[in-house]
């Protein structure tokens, strides 16, 4: 018998869900924004080629965007069968959380949608639970981690010891920032909204309260965060604006009815310029550190055999489905010409 359970099933994961198309919008999960110059979330060239491809594949106004669509459908990566499993056992921690809000007596909804018309962004809000001292609803984002990346936003086993959690992630917070000001800000029932993680290796979790609110100086509103479970900590301002991920948007939206291309926000290697300010700023790690001086000691004295250079990159790059349309086999960036 040549029949495998598991390869049936994991075949079953990698098809296509039944049902209509429905109108292509943009993501809350897909979120940019501009923070002291720098770009975090999602790169805006990888948010335009998806979107591209499914406002190409939903209307004919959009026949323009067809030598993007060939582009994406022929040199897009489809995700690995271990990413399927990855998503799923992502969607089964949510389910857990809405299953206990259920037992416990605080679920009030569950994938609530949202969508923000002059943006074209939609979304579904994970939970949606009742504090049963106060009587207000608030916002629950469920997001499981795992591994020792999981400890950037659980916080250390010593950070933790020490009455501290971790970060949350930008684009996790411009997510629920996104549902909090649109939906909760704008309802009086609602309290703050609530960002969870929870590791599916370790059991451990962090809850963190999200607020989002007017700053009086320059009129934005500005995402905070604060530690809640288990440790408490102080309010901190992201610095994120909720302005500034929805001009983002627009830009994506005007490059869609346009001829625009957005730039790649990250980069695949780092130019050797950006090496040396990582170097200067301390960002290199103790090994890249020797390497980076050792060949700039080699160079300076004139030597002809040199070290190999140090090789960073970001891994927005390294791990996106586009990244055979923005780079070509020797990882050089390609100029792309698709109108």
């Amino acid at each position: 018998m040549n029949w495998s359970f598991i390869s049936h099933v994991t075949n079953h994961l990698a098809k296509p869900r039944l049902g209509e198309q429905k109108q292509p919008t943009l993501w809350p999960s897909g979120a940019t924004a501009t923070v002291d110059g720098q770009i975090v979330g999602k790169c805006r060239r990888q948010n335009y080629l998806r979107y591209a491809k499914d406002n190409y594949a939903f209307s004919e106004k959009y026949d323009h965007l067809e030598k993007v669509y060939q582009e994406v459908k022929q040199k897009s990566i489809p995700p690995s069968v271990y990413s399927q499993w990855i998503w799923r056992a992502g969607e089964l921690y949510e389910q857990y959380c809405i299953d206990l809000a259920k037992e416990s007596g605080i679920f009030v909804a569950e994938q609530v949608p949202i969508y923000i018309p002059d943006f074209n962004v939609s979304g579904k809000i994970d939970l949606v639970t009742i504090n049963p001292e106060t009587g207000k609803y608030h916002i629950v984002e469920v997001k499981s981690v795992y591994g020792f990346n999981a400890n950037s936003v659980l916080g250390t086993e010593s950070q933790r010891k020490n009455g501290n959690l971790g970060t949350p992630r930008e684009s996790h917070l411009m997510q629920i920032g996104l549902y909090q000001s649109w939906y909760g800000n704008v309802n009086e029932e609602f309290a703050e909204g609530l960002l969870v993680y929870g590791a599916r290796d370790t059991g451990r979790y962090a809850e963190y309260k999200i607020t989002v609110e007017l700053n009086e100086e320059d009129k934005k509103h500005y995402i905070h965060y604060q530690p809640h479970s288990p440790n408490v900590g102080p309010k901190v301002n992201s610095n994120l604006t909720i302005e500034s991920i929805l001009l983002n948007y627009k830009l994506i939206q005007d490059c869609i009815n346009g001829s625009n291309i957005p730039d790649r926000d990250y980069d695949l290697l780092y130019s050797p310029e950006k090496i040396q300010g990582l170097y200067e700023r301390g960002e290199l790690n103790k090994t890249e550190t020797a390497q980076h001086e050792k060949r700039q000691a080699q160079i300076k004295e004139g030597k002809k055999r040199l070290v190999k250079a140090v090789e960073k990159g970001d891994w927005q790059c390294r791990l996106c489905e586009y990244k055979d349309i923005c780079y070509d086999s020797d990882s050089n960036p390609r100029i792309l010409d698709l109108h």
